[in-house]
């Protein structure tokens, strides 16, 4: 048998990329698929001249592990690829009872980056008070927007003229991945907005469909090029417009002390998802409880 070449290996993987299922993931998750797959799960095989996948791969679980790491891969994403290759093999109708315990050192190492990664009210603040060198009235609402409604890049980025009601101060996100709901902003922001439409667009029936912001990869473009202008990101650390959404479920819920089930249908999402991914109170919200509770 030649270790170069393992037709039923990768019979198996193109089945399962070419099942419905896989084939409804999102473009990115599917890519990153695709790489643990083929980049790392196929060369293992062929390496090791595995030449079908089934249970018995549950052997080869940890020395697997050591490959991926070998590659200077952390040990989260090494959990997270894992976890990827036990669901090509849960498609085949096979279950690899493995469980991968990151080291703790670098369990240590990942919850102080990732504590160091959210952001503070300081960090907001100049977020919405930075001033832009081209399309600063967009950009500044773009800013406010998320900083106040935590949507989600792709529902700010299908904004309508029509889906606005400044007088009510609130957005219909019509545009959704979970459920289409209304946003609301403050009287400050309502100000910037109405200026904006008025400017950009004059006639409300004729531009009731026009979007109000640009599409999604520049706004990542314009707020990476601001939080690195701010000294608020640096490589590899993870911050972008995604961080605003986590932001705003933290404030709603410490600061606000608004319910999490109101957190959870103004952000559009489960109580379970923001009580476990999006809560991260930051030492200042924290030493705001503490004052109260202690009367400090």
């Amino acid at each position: 048998m030649s270790i170069l070449h393992l037709p039923r290996v990768e019979s198996q993987i193109n089945q399962y990329f070419s099942s419905q299922n896989t084939m409804a993931l999102a473009d990115s998750t599917k890519a990153l698929y695709r790489a643990v797959i083929r980049k790392k799960l196929l060369p293992y095989c062929k390496k090791n001249g595995i030449d079908q996948l089934n249970e018995k791969f549950t052997d080869c679980m940890d020395d697997f592990s050591d490959f991926i790491r070998k590659e200077k891969v952390s040990a989260h994403t090494t959990q997270s690829y894992l976890t990827i290759t036990k669901l090509l093999f849960n498609f085949h109708g096979y279950h690899i009872n493995h469980t991968y315990k990151i080291p703790r050192q670098d369990k240590q190492a990942f919850d102080l980056k990732h504590e160091r990664r959210w952001f503070s009210g300081e960090d907001i603040a100049k977020c919405k008070t930075y001033t832009f060198k081209i399309n600063h009235i967009r950009n500044h609402l773009l800013v406010r927007l998320m900083c106040e409604t935590g949507a989600r890049i792709n529902e700010i980025a299908n904004i309508c003229v029509c889906d606005v009601k400044l007088r009510e101060k609130a957005i219909l996100l019509s545009w959704s991945k979970t459920t289409p709901r209304p946003v609301f902003f403050t009287p400050e922001t309502a100000i910037y907005l109405g200026k904006h439409l008025k400017t950009s667009f004059p006639n409300p029936e004729k531009d009731s469909f026009k979007k109000i912001f640009p599409g999604k990869n520049m706004i990542y473009k314009i707020i990476d090029t601001m939080l690195k202008d701010l000294n608020l990101k640096t490589k590899g650390d993870g911050r972008g417009p995604h961080t605003f959404r986590h932001y705003v479920a933290t404030n709603l819920r410490y600061n606000f002390r608004m319910d999490l089930d109101h957190v959870a249908r103004l952000l559009g999402d489960t109580q379970k998802t923001i009580s476990s991914r999006y809560l991260h109170p930051t030492a200042e919200m924290l030493h705001n409880l503490m004052n109260k509770a202690s009367g400090w």
